[in-house]
């Protein structure tokens, strides 16, 4: 018997030890966005994480992320609530290795971390930097985006980055998806580019590029404002048509008693006590007051003096 609760209580223990570790291994990232931005607004690499969770991860999550030993403790570690605004999350950082591993719990599924990696050496012109990041878990669909600096040429990269292209913003991006990783993949991202001075891209004025004006050709089938407009004043008429009808007739049930009751007359019915009655002596009929002979047979009535 003694045996059997033993066997019982080790069941429950083991049970309640792995129960974490099962729920850490069911955790898939269904898209995570790598942005590295060399020299931007520091002397060193910026590189932004935007991770998004599988719809079927439970929440809050308990999440682990590696960073580099050279970037040192995170500039933040956020999560996009509801409101579409990134709050900072509390976090615990351990160091193994080569890794600082951040772990943090987030109840929402679109995570946000940055850092900066300070291993980019600025003393030569041509400069080169190694992205590394390896994950615990399945990442469906794994995006990279390099920035190149705003004086800087000749980026290249040993890795396939396609061709370059220039953003909204002016800036020269290099994209590439490398789509589905396994979990614990080393993914990295060796580039070199030329730069002769330490200017830092955020702190040059990038022209803007137009945003494409609207015309005739880019608007059919659309319906404008003006083509409403009509509309519009002819359904504000119709309420403001059926809201009189509604307070006439309204007004009409107040006033319709009153009306009624002038037509009724506040004037009372002569009454007679019955000792003031005067009758006819022959016929006994009563006559009205001021009679003086009887209505019914002629007689002249009698009245006391």
């Amino acid at each position: 018997m003694r045996r059997f609760l033993l066997g019982i209580i080790i069941i429950v223990l083991f049970l309640t030890v792995s129960l974490p570790v099962q729920a850490q291994s069911e955790i898939t990232i269904e898209e995570m966005q790598v942005k590295i931005w060399p020299e931007y607004d520091q002397p060193s690499v910026l590189v932004i994480n935007n991770i998004f969770l599988s719809g079927d991860v439970k929440f809050p999550a308990r999440i682990n992320f590696n960073i580099p030993v050279s970037a040192g403790t995170p500039h933040s570690v956020a999560v996009r609530e509801l409101d579409g605004q990134l709050y900072l999350l509390d976090y615990d950082m351990t160091t193994s290795g080569e890794w600082n591993k951040l772990s943090f719990t987030s109840p929402y599924a679109d995570i946000w971390i940055e850092y900066y990696d300070s291993s980019l050496d600025l003393e030569k012109a041509l400069r080169n930097y190694e992205f590394k990041w390896v994950g615990e878990y399945v990442v469906k669909n794994l995006l990279i985006e390099v920035q190149q600096p705003i004086t800087a040429t000749n980026m290249t990269f040993k890795e396939s980055m396609g061709q370059a292209r220039i953003g909204s913003d002016g800036f020269t991006y290099f994209t590439n998806e490398v789509g589905e990783i396994k979990a614990n993949t080393k993914i990295t991202l060796n580039l070199e580019y030329t730069k002769t001075d330490n200017t830092l891209s955020s702190s040059m004025t990038v022209p803007v590029q137009p945003v494409t004006p609207l015309t005739e050709d880019t608007i059919q089938g659309k319906t404008s404002f003006a083509q409403i407009v009509p509309f519009i004043i002819a359904g504000v008429g119709l309420a403001m048509l059926v809201i009189g009808v509604l307070w006439y007739m309204n007004k009409q049930k107040e006033i319709l008693p009153k009306s009624r009751q002038r037509h009724v007359s506040n004037k009372r019915m002569p009454t007679h006590q019955e000792g003031d009655s005067i009758f006819c002596h022959r016929c006994g009929r009563r006559a009205d007051s001021g009679d003086v002979f009887c209505r019914s047979c002629g007689t002249k009535l009698k009245t006391e003096e």
